[in-house]
């Protein structure tokens, strides 16, 4: 059996919804480290396995509620990362943070009142 390593990053919270999704789908994966950085943590799955198919057994919903992104290598989320910063004015990057706290809030009130 071969593994491939796959990234997730997202909104706070996403690592027990994306484990639950991919545990009720009978999806083959292994889990990795808890976080390996603030809202990013790995997932091995079964080479033939596509990635198509980890996103089916994640769920859409799940993707957008958490603005998941999926990458194959630390470097490439890096990567990543440089290029989305660079690409905003101050004014941008102080609007995007202000809208991730309104969506952590809004997610951990909907965990709390369910």
């Amino acid at each position: 059996m071969s593994w491939i390593t796959i990234y997730i990053k997202g909104t706070s919270g996403f690592e027990k919804e994306v484990t639950h999704r991919l545990d009720r789908s009978g999806f083959s994966f292994l889990p990795g480290s808890e976080e390996i950085e603030e809202n990013v943590t790995l997932y091995w799955i079964n080479n033939p396995s596509s990635l198509r198919a980890f996103k089916k057994a994640i769920t859409a919903k799940t993707i957008f509620e958490y603005r998941l992104r999926f990458f194959t290598s630390l470097e490439e989320l890096h990567a990543n990362d440089k290029k989305v910063k660079s690409s905003f004015t101050p004014k941008e990057e102080a609007l995007v943070k202000k809208m991730s706290d309104w969506q952590s809030a809004y997610n951990r009130e909907l965990r709390h009142s369910a």
